[in-house]
């Protein structure tokens, strides 16, 4: 007999409703997918299958006839660990959705649900069973959160993209998580083993990256007492990865069409060609297109990089992500710091539903910092810079601003004056810290 192939094959399903239609569409969808299925129409009759049966994912009503299905929730987080669980609700809550997140339940979904959704949630549940989620209940492809649809169509074009030796253009505003996307189109591929080399274009004075790119030979400028192989050759089969690539400048920006055409580099001060084998991938936050129209980026080069395009969403448009993210990062904090700490109800409430102009990078920040500054083991909404009682709240941007000047000031005290060693500090490049400096009006 042929192996079931479908997505849910081998997955066991309970669906705890107490509306025959929604029961009637969850199993449609689940029998598509090629999962057993069981229905139950009240808490009783659920805890009566689960005694019977082991499921590997419930989907479960929050009000259901004889009580909450939340009840089942919280039993199934104690009697039934490895059970992965979708909540699904007529009644949107906060504080409802802020419980089964941070939990352990996969989802959280509003009636009408989007059924598509659902048959996402449920494969990729079957996919990965036992251990889809991890245990705050978030999916993650190579340590990228992907609980919300915005996330899981990256990482599926990832997915996909990783298989492929083609050119990759990540894309997307800073703090975005442009080098994670990269390392995991790199791991997720038969290169996996091989090195992941990052590149900052912005780092380096142009002379100096060109070397460090391609290469150069002993005597090719003073200093260069040995041949070196640069390191496009150095990555071996593995990937370079070009970050900052929209302020590589313009004469580079030729040399690497070059190098990206013919498949090779030549070293600095040597009149041979020496192919390479590593894959290329780039990142940017900057408009490639306007900095062509601008003269300042070259359009051989953008359509050669621009193979398979990858556009990371900011924070604001993958809020289901939010809490999951704050999780994971209060969990690195906490274990780096020697501490258990937890959010408060109030902490959770407060990071869903502020802005996040500075993206994961700023939410990470944040965490970081409450964890550093919260003297006990909960972390409560004031701890994470919320307005206080009777002030005016400033803008998200001016707050920001402030934040970021005070950050550069601080890296370049601790640099000592140096401009290249405090842009390591903040993890950006030169080029980039200038023009902040010149932004800011800082000496």
């Amino acid at each position: 007999m042929a192996r079931d192939t479908r997505p849910g094959a081998g997955l066991s399903v309970l669906v705890v409703d107490d509306e025959l239609g929604i029961r009637g569409m969850c199993r449609k969808v689940l029998d598509q997918l090629g999962c057993r299925v069981a229905e139950a129409a009240s808490l009783a009759a659920a805890r009566e299958a689960l005694a019977q049966e082991v499921f590997g994912l419930a989907i479960i009503d929050v009000r259901l006839p004889d009580g909450s299905g939340l009840d089942l929730f919280r039993d199934a987080r104690t009697h039934w660990p490895g059970m992965l669980t979708v909540i699904i609700t007529g009644y949107a809550s906060v504080d409802d959705a802020i419980e089964a997140v941070t939990s352990g339940a996969c989802e959280y979904l509003t009636k009408p649900f989007d059924v598509e959704r659902l048959g996402e949630v449920v494969a990729m549940a079957a996919k990965s069973v036992p251990g889809a989620a991890d245990r705050r209940g978030a999916f993650t492809f190579h340590h990228i959160v992907a609980q919300s649809r915005a996330m899981r169509s990256v990482c599926k074009l990832i997915e996909r993209a990783a298989q492929s030796t083609s050119t990759v253009l990540i894309q997307g505003e800073s703090g975005t998580g442009k080098e994670l996307a990269a390392k995991a189109v790199h791991d997720a591929g038969p290169q996996a083993a091989e090195p992941f080399v990052p590149v900052d274009c912005s780092a380096l004075p142009p002379g100096l990256l060109e070397s460090e790119l391609f290469g150069h030979v002993r005597g090719a400028f003073t200093g260069a007492d040995a041949d070196q192989p640069g390191l496009f050759r150095a990555a071996g089969a593995g990937t370079v990865f070009l970050d900052e690539i929209g302020e590589l400048p313009r004469p580079l920006q030729s040399t690497l069409l070059r190098a990206l055409q013919e498949r090779e580099v030549r070293p600095v001060g040597s009149t041979e060609a020496v192919p390479f084998q590593a894959r290329v991938i780039v990142a940017t936050n900057r408009d490639l297109r306007t900095a062509m129209d601008d003269g300042e980026f070259r359009h051989d080069l953008f359509y050669r990089l621009h193979v398979i395009p990858i556009h990371l969403p900011p924070l604001e448009g993958r809020r289901e992500d939010i809490i999951p993210l704050a999780q994971c990062f209060l969990d690195e904090f906490s274990a780096a710091a020697g501490r258990r700490v937890r959010f408060s109800r109030g902490a959770l409430a407060l990071l869903c539903e502020r802005r996040w102009p500075g993206n994961v990078r700023e939410l990470q920040n944040i965490v970081e910092r409450a964890v550093a500054l919260t003297p006990g083991d909960v972390i409560e909404a004031d701890h994470l810079g919320a307005p206080q009682a009777g002030r005016q709240p400033p803008r998200e941007g001016d707050r920001l601003q402030d934040y970021e000047k005070q950050a550069i000031r601080t890296a370049l005290q601790k640099a000592g004056g140096n401009r290249e060693k405090a842009a390591r500090i903040l993890n950006i490049g030169v080029a980039t810290l200038f023009r902040k400096l010149k932004k800011y009006n800082i000496s």
